[in-house]
């Protein structure tokens, strides 16, 4: 069977079936909890055929009854570990079956050496995003445990994180509008689940990719947490999570702390302009200001990620010292008045008023300006080169030059990476990537005569994924031109 085998049969032929698992009842009342919370009764169960997973699967089915859940399955096959990933697809679709589940099935592709696990997470939760929306449902339940908790506190520990990183991975968060990404076993030990397995006589597969330490959250699994176990402390997972409760409380009070500062230092929050009170803003402690305009930043739709700790602590001097300020991040500046601070962003559209949209036509590998869009767009033919220095790198014989670099059509559809091969509308694409929809026709793409081959700076057309039999590649980037 390759690198994944089954488990959770036992030696004893006779499985135990003389009640469920005590664990059963956390999972019935985080369900319970989110259905009364308007969580709607359609879930899709995220199941790799991994034990985690296999187990939320048969828990949720139990209680499908009693809270009318309408389940449905889906795997997505990330394309790295050849026949061994075909039987993990096919032992989950044979598990749907055998439990009258409806069943999806997507496939996926890394295309960017050194960024596997970021890149695979995301591709993962986008899909599973699609799906629900496909499905009607309103949830997606992944089988994150306990032990998921504290890995990834530890994860976030070694790369460098703040309070609020050490709160850990939330139970229930928004997933796409109208979807919630739900964990019901975030209090329950990977132990547990599979002790369960076994006393059933429930099958599941053992993934050996798992314990490869090239991953830093295999290295966590099964290298770091057992040296913590066994030379500091044997609770050190019971532990780790402690901390994680302990700083997602008290960032919680925090939050409440913080409520009526900022209600009192922010005027008003809109997509492109936040104004703050110059008083009550400047007046405040750098740390306050911080989370004032983290608060607001977010409220305001505006991208956290690439603002680092040091952008946030430059953006707080700034308000405190009620001067302009310009390239705070995000393209944000910060402009004084009399009695206001005011945060603002360029509107996506102020460029397009100024430069005409004109497509722009690359020939062959090389680089173009592409003026409307306020930057150059470059192919490289290079294939001995690395991917990471490229944003993206596609298979040399799946492109036909010339590309054109546009706006997408009324309409149009691409068959974005990760969905097997499944055509999408462009504008359904933005839209699940929270694009706001006054950007969406605004979009740049790189196209050839057979379709989008790039949206840039979010997918490649799976078309154009690079496999075990591409001989020549072709790197793509976007420079955006300087501020």
């Amino acid at each position: 069977m390759g690198s994944g085998i089954l488990r959770g049969m036992g030696s004893d032929p006779r499985p135990d079936h003389t009640g469920p698992a005590a664990w059963l009842g956390i999972v019935r009342r985080r369900v319970a909890g989110w259905l009364a919370d308007g969580v709607g009764p359609g879930w899709v169960v995220a199941v790799s055929g991994g034990g985690d997973s296999v187990g939320l699967l048969h828990a949720l089915h139990a209680l499908r009854e009693d809270f009318g859940l309408r389940l449905s399955v889906a795997h997505l096959d990330h394309n790295l570990r050849g026949e061994a990933a075909r039987e993990d697809a096919r032992f989950v679709a044979e598990l749907a079956d055998a439990l009258g589940l409806p069943f999806d099935l997507g496939s996926w592709r890394p295309t960017r050496a050194g960024h596997f696990e970021a890149d695979a997470r995301a591709a993962r939760l986008e899909w599973l995003a699609e799906v629900a929306k496909g499905r009607g449902a309103s949830a997606v339940a992944l089988g994150h445990t306990r032990d998921d908790q504290a890995e990834t506190i530890l994860h976030r520990i070694v790369r460098g994180t703040g309070p609020r990183g050490l709160a850990g991975i939330p139970a229930r968060r928004p997933l796409a509008p109208g979807v919630d990404l739900v964990r019901p076993l975030l209090d329950v030990s990977r132990e547990e689940i599979v002790d369960e397995l076994a006393r059933a006589g429930r099958a599941f597969r053992d993934d050996a990719s798992n314990r490869d330490l090239r991953y830093t959250r295999s290295r966590i699994r099964h290298d770091l947490i057992p040296r913590l176990k066994a030379d500091y402390n044997p609770e050190a997972v019971a532990a780790i999570v402690r901390l994680g409760e302990v700083a997602a409380a008290e960032r919680r009070l925090l939050e409440t702390l913080l409520a009526p500062i900022v209600a009192g230092a922010v005027r008003s929050i809109g997509p492109y302009r936040i104004i703050l009170d110059r008083r009550a803003a400047s007046s405040s402690r750098p740390d306050v200001v911080v989370e004032i305009i983290r608060r607001a930043w977010r409220e305001a739709g505006w991208p956290e990620r690439p603002m680092t700790s040091r952008r946030w602590r430059r953006l707080a001097a700034a308000l405190i010292a009620g001067e302009d300020a310009g390239h705070l991040g995000e393209g944000a500046t910060l402009r004084a008045t009399a009695d206001a601070l005011v945060l603002e962003r360029a509107r996506s559209v102020e460029p397009v008023q100024r430069t005409p949209i004109e497509p722009t036509t690359l020939a062959g590998p090389g680089s173009v300006r592409v003026p409307w869009a306020r930057g150059t767009f470059e192919a490289v033919e290079d294939p001995d080169a690395s991917a990471s220095e490229f944003d993206e790198v596609v298979d040399r014989d799946r492109v036909t030059f010339p590309l054109v670099l546009r706006t997408p059509t009324p309409g149009e559809r691409f068959d974005p990476l990760g969905m097997g091969g499944g055509r999408q509308r462009v504008v359904d694409f933005l839209r699940l990537r929270g694009v706001p929809p006054e950007r969406r026709g605004l979009a740049l793409v790189a196209a050839d005569r057979e379709g989008i081959v790039w949206a840039v700076g979010l997918r490649i057309a799976d078309r154009a994924r690079t496999t075990a039999g591409t001989t020549r590649r072709l790197g793509l980037r976007w420079r955006p031109d300087p501020p």
